[in-house]
């Protein structure tokens, strides 16, 4: 298959410039985790690129989560297909408790708002039933359960289950709305909220020096949320503050995570910090605080870190 992520990630930037959007787009040589971050006036949606989506790692999943919980926005995969499998447009898929839909099918809703109807299931694709409006059709019309078991070809224990709220499949649903002469389908949204048990974080794999600032920065008494292979390495919050983190051994390549750094944090209206191996001079035009490790190994506590941070952010 023909490596087609990045045409695709052009495309959603521009139907979302044109919606009105902002967005940041990740150095493929500095994030595995997202390549897309989209924010308007409603939301954020947090967005992983994937010509095949059989290949999402449980890991890579718990990294993008967490990213969209702490920004408080939605983690969303865009796939093309899944192992042999088309992702169908108007379809929500889902793997690792993430939501997972076609390009086309994010163009649409970026253009027209338009969200899919239909969503893949154990054994097939399903439909949620509006079952207050097929409660109401049915008491207005005086139609009896049976009745329109007839005409669907189904039992009127599954009507009712229906009319309680159960999904149906396609073909049953379209045979609803041609009978009732009305559209009973549901919208099903792929912007999902992230639930605090599905942020879940500590990796095995993590380099040595990513490894060593973790450990230093639980020493302060924050809690720490490790993300490997991305602009962001790691999330750190107490009960007052919440910063988005990079790490940096490469002196090469500094300036280039402050200036993605430096972008997400005005995005997110979070602050930010970089922990780097050796004492480094900051751009000016940027305002992240920046920390050498030795200096990081020598603050004492979280309240005094906190402190350096606010007073390099401010400088």
């Amino acid at each position: 298959m023909i490596d087609r992520r990045q045409e695709i990630i052009g495309s959603i930037m521009r139907f979302a410039s044109r919606e009105g959007y902002t967005t940041i787009c990740a150095d493929e040589s500095l994030s595995y985790t997202f390549d897309l971050i989209l924010r308007n006036e409603d939301h954020i949606i947090v967005i992983k690129v994937m010509n095949n989506v059989g290949l999402l790692t449980e890991e890579a999943s718990r990294s993008v989560i967490a990213i969209s919980r702490f920004l408080g926005g939605h983690p969303l995969i865009v796939g093309v297909s899944n192992r042999d499998e088309r992702i169908e447009d108007g379809v929500v898929y889902s793997r690792y408790s993430l939501p997972i839909i076609s390009p086309q099918t994010l163009v649409s809703y970026l253009k027209e708002g338009e969200e899919p109807t239909v969503k893949a299931g154990p054994g097939g694709f399903y439909v949620e039933i509006d079952a207050d409006k097929l409660k109401r059709i049915r008491e207005q019309r005086s139609l009896s359960l049976g009745e329109i078991a007839s005409a669907i070809g189904t039992t009127r224990r599954t009507v009712l289950m229906y009319q309680s709220g159960m999904s149906a499949s396609i073909d049953i649903a379209l045979k609803m709305e041609e009978f009732l002469g009305e559209e009973i389908m549901e919208y099903v949204s792929f912007l999902w909220d992230v639930r605090r048990e599905e942020f879940k974080a500590g990796f095995k794999k993590m380099r040595e020096f990513e490894r060593m600032v973790n450990q230093e920065i639980t020493r302060k008494g924050f809690d720490i949320y490790p993300i490997r292979r991305s602009i962001v390495n790691f999330l750190m919050e107490d009960s007052e503050s919440s910063y988005l983190g990079g790490i940096e051994e490469e002196m090469s390549r500094v300036e280039r995570k402050i200036e993605y750094l430096s972008e997400l944090m005005q995005m997110s209206n979070k602050d930010g910090i970089l922990i780097v191996k050796k004492e480094v001079e900051k751009p000016e035009r940027y305002k992240i605080p920046i920390i050498s490790y030795s200096e990081l190994e020598h603050i004492h506590d979280k309240d005094e870190l906190k402190g350096i941070i606010k007073e390099r952010r401010n400088s």
